[in-house]
């Protein structure tokens, strides 16, 4: 499956879980080489920035430096390696987080 559908629906299931949550995909287009990952989510006033990767995806250096600056900046940072886990697993994870910082 490709990222942006696996994007498609891990938008829809996270508004599921929490209505209130903000999610923006960062723009991709052709020329853009250094994208940070690849979408912000902000749920329960927590900051995200989550990579999704396909089955076959690495982390580029930069995208491992700004996931690592953002988690030192006093947000979370996750990447979803399809494969790995479900996307209902993934989004466990991201509310049990959330409860784990309250």
């Amino acid at each position: 499956m490709s990222e942006r559908k696996l994007y498609s629906i891990f938008k829809k299931k996270i508004k599921e879980a929490d209505s209130n949550c903000w999610v923006y995909k960062i723009p991709d287009f052709p020329g853009c080489t250094l994208r940070p990952a690849d979408f912000f989510l902000l749920i329960k006033g927590v900051p995200y920035l989550i990579e999704i990767k396909s089955k076959k995806g690495v982390l580029t250096k930069y995208q491992a430096y700004c996931l690592q600056d953002f988690i030192l900046a006093g947000g979370e940072a996750l990447v979803y390696w399809q494969g790995k886990e479900t996307l209902d697993e993934f989004i466990a994870k991201i509310i049990n987080k959330i409860n784990e910082r309250r």
